[in-house]
């Protein structure tokens, strides 16, 4: 055959990353006797047993890698500035940018691999305008609790450096030379 409609599509209850499941489905795909083809394989079949099976059944495929993988965050700060906003990288149809690299995917791959990375201006200003929204939001939280003691979510750490000062005093002074006994998360 040589178009490129889909011979078979199967939909799966859950998240579904064993081996044994995409083994099942590549013996099912080989009961209807196809042989050169193809598979797009969602997110959920990333794992590098699965990589390996494909590989291993000499299958092309093509498979959205899970973004916060820490390989994607460094093929993404390694190329960042390449390409989101060159002309020759646009996909227009898309309004979005994108590059072509190769790479390893894991560090005893035997294979290069082509990585597709894209950049979509709108969805970076979504994306933000949401951050600067929920830190907005965090700060508010945390005003309403300067001066008082309260363990924030490991979350807040992220975005802001949080301190608990708390000092006793053990001797008489003067209020302007007293020192603080305010306890509380400062940002």
């Amino acid at each position: 055959m040589t178009n490129e409609k889909p011979l078979l599509y199967e939909s799966y209850p859950g998240s579904i990353v064993d081996v044994s499941q995409l083994k099942y489905m590549l013996e099912k795909i080989r009961g209807y006797g196809y042989k050169k083809i193809g598979f797009i394989l969602d997110r959920g079949y990333f794992s590098k047993a699965n990589i390996q099976f494909m590989d291993s059944c000499d299958y092309d495929f093509v498979m959205m890698v899970k973004g916060r993988a820490s390989f994607v965050h460094g093929l993404i700060m390694e190329h960042m500035g390449e390409f989101e906003s060159k002309r020759a990288c646009s996909i227009k149809a898309y309004r979005t940018y994108g590059m072509t690299v190769k790479a390893k995917l894991y560090a005893d791959d035997d294979t290069d691999r082509y990585f597709h990375i894209y950049y979509k201006a709108k969805k970076q200003a979504s994306e933000r305008a949401r951050l600067e929204a929920d830190l907005d939001r965090m700060e508010a939280e945390m005003d309403k609790i300067k001066g008082g003691e309260y363990k924030l979510p490991k979350r807040y750490e992220h975005y802001f450096k949080l301190t608990l000062q708390v000092q006793s005093t053990t001797s008489a002074s003067s209020p302007e030379t007293a020192p603080d006994t305010t306890s509380g998360a400062s940002y």
